[in-house]
């Protein structure tokens, strides 16, 4: 069973608000593109990898995407498979054309429209996050299962090329389409199980009690200040920025909508981009509302996570979920703002 869904990642989601609160002529925004782009990719290639485990019994496995934990530094590993007998692990690639392996520098060359460009190897990443899962199972007293790690590239027209002296590479490779192989192949290597029933639960929900879903400080990444970012409800509907708030609703002076919760992306936007807590006058500053008081009375209907009381309350996201969330039909539907 997927105990832990497969979501557009959190970086991509600042992209698009960072996208929709910056002028249209900035400089930073087409490598905010480049990079929603690369984030949508990467999606897509876990999201092709769900279509196969969508037909592995329920009862057998645990299926975890996107799982970030915390040895020393934090890692996230893609993709982990828990079973009684064994944990499977991948890291996922999507990727366009060609990879070549180059066996003497660990270097990986990614090659698309006659043009070449290096990039991270898969196979020593995933080398790593099986290193630090290894040390937080052991501090975690849940050793003792064998874990088998792979790197999956999504996309079967993707080619892999290397030297001849360099064909181990295809035992860490694999395609999306052959991942219910590998699983099968595990199942024979791995006949008897390790862990009861009982101690496989405990670690599924050790797993997922730790896992992390922290939002980067995007504005420090891209060199941006708050400056930067326009504030706003936008409207839902133009995407119209003045969106004003009277009788308990918003307004849209352009297209005349009228909406109880247009502020809700706001709320989110500001999350995504500004900082992990909100006070109601931050709240107030943000969205234009002129009143703090209506300002709190807004926040509290939200059933954010406060700590405080009155003026010094502060709102927080519990443990990072939007309040927005793209749904895969509004996932597939997005195209990427432009200037």
């Amino acid at each position: 069973m997927v105990v832990l869904e497969l979501k557009l990642p959190i970086q991509a989601y600042q992209c698009m608000a960072i996208l929709r609160r910056i002028s249209k002529n900035h400089l930073i925004r087409p490598t905010v593109e480049r990079d929603l782009r690369s984030w949508l990719k990467g999606y897509y290639g876990e999201k092709e990898c769900s279509y196969y485990l969508s037909l592995l019994p329920e009862e057998q496995y645990y299926i975890f995407h996107g799982l970030r934990l915390t040895d020393k530094k934090a890692f996230q590993i893609d993709l982990v498979i828990l079973s009684q007998r064994f944990i499977f692990m991948a890291e996922v690639k999507n990727l366009s054309k060609k990879l070549i392996f180059n066996k003497e520098t660990n270097h990986v060359t990614k090659e698309f429209n006659n043009e070449e460009e290096g990039i991270s190897n898969p196979i020593l990443q995933v080398k790593r996050q099986k290193l630090q899962f290894v040390n937080w199972l052991r501090k975690m007293q849940m050793q003792g299962l064998p874990i088998e790690k792979v790197v999956i590239i999504s996309k079967p027209t993707t080619k892999v090329e290397t030297t001849p002296d360099n064909q181990q590479i295809f035992n860490e490779l694999i395609y999306a389409e052959s991942l219910l192989d590998k699983l099968e192949e595990l199942e024979m290597k791995y006949q008897k199980p390790v862990f009861s029933k009982r101690k496989t639960s405990q670690l599924v929900d050790l797993l997922l009690a730790l896992h992390q879903t922290p939002i980067p400080d995007i504005l420090q990444t891209y060199k941006l200040s708050k400056d930067d970012i326009i504030t706003g409800v936008l409207c839902p509907k133009c995407q119209n920025v003045t969106m004003d708030y009277y009788s308990a609703n918003w307004h849209c002076p352009n297209c005349l909508l009228i909406s109880k919760t247009a502020h809700f992306p706001t709320v989110d936007d500001y999350f995504l981009l500004i900082g992990p807590m909100i006070t109601r006058k931050q709240f107030a500053e943000f969205t234009h509302i002129k009143s703090t008081f209506v300002a709190g009375k807004q926040l509290r209907a939200l059933n954010l996570t406060s700590n405080g009381s009155k003026r010094g309350t502060k709102y927080t996201l519990p443990k990072n979920q939007l309040l927005c969330p793209l749904d895969e039909k509004e996932i597939n539907a997005y195209t990427i703002p432009t200037g």
